[in-house]
């Protein structure tokens, strides 16, 4: 096992400050680095402490007013679900996968080679803080039986990922909480830089980079956050985005070759920190949970899982990305990792 190195810099920055009667101020600025992918993140103290003024309080007067305006138009409700998308009888016999409350179909709109959509609910909308580990553990079971699936009628479709956008700030068009599935023979940007940076610290360091970070992490106790089964939970160092937890498989890269046991540890994980986001005011939130067929030992790969925050909606709403995620590619952090590792070990307990 090697041992992961965390790299920072602090900078600082003087200005003559209007809330302190324009007296000389200085900031500091800490920039951090991922240590696998090498993107930056940029950390301001004043930032945390004043981060209602970035996230705004959810205005849940139109949530609810937004609920109901859209629920007797929603077709991934109960009353509608019937028409969607079906699967052909040679792929899916049944035309939909259902499991509990979940209903998987193809999405009318692809964006790959294999594209699902799976409902994780009958509600047309519950806060975060509502998807239970049985509702996610559900909506995940469905999703392996359409990967396996996929596996056996394309022998090309190696790379997986699932995907959830919250409400419209995340860029959902519905309010019915629902996850989308991709499976591709190739794998989009984020996932190939991933892989490739895992095959190659695997081959200078011959061991794989999840299983040294987690081991590190866990070493250190700042941000790493629990296990439930086999998955670990962490803080990122550098995050890609604001209040980014991650969660590795801490032996499979393959979704379809998980247990069942794998797949109810990833959904108690995932909805402890969904309770966090909720506590802490968030309602919009992304996630993407990344996968390979059976990758060889030699790629280092673990199957693992990044959520993020995304601004609260409100009337006055304005996207949370901005020149410094879309133009420089790194991110500000909202809330120091070590802190938001704090606060989902108390919704992981």
């Amino acid at each position: 096992m090697a041992e992961i190195e965390f790299k920072r810099r602090e900078d600082r920055f003087a200005l003559l400050n209007p809330l302190k009667g324009f007296a000389p101020d200085t900031q500091t600025v800490e920039v951090r680095f991922d240590p696998l992918l090498g993107h930056t993140s940029v950390y301001n103290p004043l930032v945390e402490t004043g981060i209602k003024m970035f996230v705004g309080e959810a205005d849940r007067a139109l949530i609810e007013r937004l609920r109901a305006e859209s629920a007797p138009h929603c077709f991934f409700c109960p009353e509608k679900i019937a028409g969607v998308a079906r699967f052909h009888e040679d792929f899916i016999a049944e035309g939909t996968i259902r499991v509990g409350e979940s209903v998987l179909f193809p999405n009318l709109f692809s964006l790959g080679r294999h594209h699902a959509v799976a409902t994780v609910t009958r509600a047309h909308f519950l806060e975060p803080h509502q998807l239970t580990p049985a509702l996610l553990g559900d909506a995940f079971k469905a999703i392996h039986r359409y990967v396996s699936a996929v596996y056996a009628h394309d022998a090309e479709a190696n790379d997986v990922s699932v995907n959830a956008n919250y409400l419209f700030p995340a860029g959902a068009s519905l309010m019915h909480p629902h996850f989308q599935v991709l499976v591709t023979a190739t794998p989009y940007t984020h996932q190939a830089r991933l892989i490739e940076a895992c095959r190659d610290y695997r081959a200078r360091q011959g061991s794989a980079y999840h299983a040294d970070l987690v081991a590190t992490e866990r070493r250190l106790g700042e941000r790493y956050v629990g296990q439930t089964g086999a998955w670990h939970w962490l803080a990122a160092y550098a995050p890609m985005g604001s209040n980014e937890i991650l969660g590795v498989h801490g032996e499979g890269g393959d979704l379809a070759a998980l247990a069942e046991a794998d797949l109810e540890g990833l959904a108690r994980g995932l909805s402890a920190v969904l309770r966090t986001y909720g506590r802490l005011g968030y309602l919009s939130f992304n996630f993407s949970l990344l996968a390979r067929r059976a990758p060889a030992p030699a790629d280092g790969f673990n199957c693992l899982i990044r959520c993020v925050t995304r601004q609260n909606p409100s009337p006055q709403y304005r996207t949370d990305d901005f020149f410094l995620q879309k133009g420089l590619q790194a991110e500000l952090i909202l809330i120091r990792p070590e802190t938001l590792a704090a606060e989902v070990r108390h919704d992981l307990t």
